[in-house]
């Protein structure tokens, strides 16, 4: 199943697990490598524990095929953007 909205996926697994992946996902979409990410995660203490930060990267990793909302969002902030320009 593929999640467009936020809704249904924090209904299902929670706030926490949304907000890891959505972060992560769009770190990936900056083109940061997974070191790059699980780095500035500790960097910026979004973690407790290096611990913590497997279990939510894992966790990322089984679902990430799934967060379809990331890309509805860079779609709808890119045709913002064109709709801004004088083409």
């Amino acid at each position: 199943m593929i999640y467009n909205n936020i809704e249904p996926f924090i209904r299902e697994y929670g706030v926490r697990k949304y907000f890891f992946c959505n972060y992560f996902k769009k770190q990936e979409k900056e083109g940061k490598s997974k070191n790059d990410i699980q780095a500035e995660v500790i960097k910026n203490e979004l973690v407790k524990s290096p611990t913590v930060l497997t279990r939510a990267y894992k966790f990322y990793e089984e679902h990430k095929e799934q967060i379809g909302w990331i890309d509805k969002w860079l779609i709808k902030i890119g045709l913002k953007l064109v709709n801004q320009m004088d083409i």
